[in-house]
């Protein structure tokens, strides 16, 4: 009886031990499944644009200053067209009407799908299907959806008036960063508006 003791605890603290070994396997390969929001975090990106990715890893002849404008914004940001036509083209015969991304200190920090108002529920229906449930909405007048990840933020967002839509994927530190280093820039801006002046 003893030793059928000794046999049944020890068979017990291997299944234990397997379990706890498996279990980052299991949940990381749950990560690379549709259908959840761990795989907007596992994608980390779409059509070819990985946020965080630096600018000179894109080959040169696959984008184009967006609306040939070369200065940054008021965040030090450069936006660019992404100029690969195969992109174009997401899941169901989805057609987009452009894609665009947004740079800081050449990193990625966002990614925007531009696609017509006939569209909006291919699209909608293919955030469903491969990022799962929206995790919010803001306003529940307005038709804005978004997936929430510590990492990342996609955000669905129809322009009525304009009959176009965008959604828009973000890189939360990149963004953070961004906000962190506003006061100096715009410190900066003042300080050489002023030395025009002397």
């Amino acid at each position: 009886m003893k030793a059928y003791y000794e046999s049944l605890t020890t068979g017990i603290k291997t299944l234990l031990i397997a379990t706890v070994c498996l279990l980052p396997s299991l949940v990381f390969s749950q990560s690379k499944t549709p259908g959840s929001v761990e795989y907007l975090k596992f994608c980390n990106g779409i059509g070819g644009l990985t946020l965080g990715e630096d600018i000179s890893q894109i080959p040169a002849r696959k984008f184009t200053y967006l609306d040939n404008d070369a200065k940054p914004d008021a965040d030090s940001c450069i936006r660019y067209q992404y100029k690969d036509s195969s992109s174009l083209i997401q899941g169901d015969s989805l057609l987009l009407d452009a894609i665009g991304f947004r740079v800081y200190k050449n990193k990625i920090v966002n990614i925007y799908l531009f696609f017509k108002m006939t569209d909006a529920y291919k699209i909608l229906d293919y955030f469903l299907k491969a990022y799962g449930p929206f995790t919010g909405r803001p306003n529940a007048y307005a038709d804005i959806y978004n997936w929430d990840t510590t990492a990342l933020n996609l955000s669905l967002r129809y322009q009525v008036k304009t009959e176009m839509g965008v959604a828009i994927f973000s890189n939360k530190n990149l963004e953070n960063e961004i906000t962190a280093n506003r006061p100096s820039v715009l410190l900066k801006d003042a300080y050489q508006s002023f030395s025009v002046l002397y």
